[in-house]
């Protein structure tokens, strides 16, 4: 995968829009609270929160470091090259049993640290290294444990930890739950709101016709090949 060039636009979420800055070994990202005077206060307070929970992970392998934020409240983050995960990555193909170990051990120690990531389903807050070493990105959905934080504090901390060791279950065993080793099974503790949210994701499917428009498309590729096949020589 080819490194981004200076200044390139990367990717755009509900903080706001995401760049590359500098050169070698000056690159940076910057995360850039976008949109209207209210919007945009919002995502300030937002990327202010994020980079509260950075200065606590600081030193943890595998998690950008961060450089502060700008006078617009901008996030300056360290760049780290590596690929969107996905299984069919060579680097994770060669050496999937250490990344996943070094996963786990890089979660933990944000628990340890009072950080739970709580967005760790979402596969693009995940990179794989060019040496096949996990890489977490965005903690804009972070949950901080507070020292005096109260049992609401305490609560919503243990239900994200529990999201973010149930995400990195469901990524090794590619949701083959039945497979889970007995050194793993204690990590795997669904939550009640995951329970919704998955019921809410079966009907929004039901609802908005997804899988009938995923087969229609599939059909219309298949012909699409059907046909290519036909005029050629």
């Amino acid at each position: 995968m080819p490194d981004p060039a200076p200044g390139q636009f990367l990717s755009r979420g509900y903080q706001g829009a995401v760049f590359l800055r500098g050169t070698g070994a000056d690159r940076r990202v910057i995360k850039q609270a976008m949109g209207g005077r209210i919007a945009r206060r919002l995502r300030v307070a937002m990327l202010r929160r994020e980079h509260a929970a950075y200065g606590r992970v600081t030193g943890i392998p595998g998690i950008p470091r961060c450089y502060g934020l700008e006078d617009d409240g901008s996030l300056i983050l360290e760049y780290l090259p590596g690929e969107a995960y996905r299984e069919t990555v060579p680097a994770l193909r060669d050496h999937r049993e250490r990344f996943f170990r070094e996963l786990r051990d890089q979660i933990l120690a944000l628990h340890a640290a009072g950080v739970a990531h709580a967005d760790l389903k979402r596969r693009g807050n995940i990179l794989i290294s060019p040496g096949g070493d996990p890489i977490l990105l965005d903690f804009g959905s972070a949950v901080l444990r507070k020292h005096r934080g109260g049992w609401w504090n305490r609560f919503l901390f243990h239900q994200a930890c529990r999201m973010d060791m149930n995400a990195w279950v469901k990524l090794k065993y590619r949701r083959q739950y039945d497979l889970l080793t007995p050194e793993d099974r204690q990590y795997y503790q669904p939550t009640a709101l995951e329970g919704m949210a998955r019921v809410v994701r079966r009907v929004w499917r039901k609802l908005s016709g997804r899988r009938l428009r995923k087969a229609w498309r599939q059909k219309r590729r298949d012909r699409r090949q059907r046909e290519a096949s036909q005029r050629a020589p």
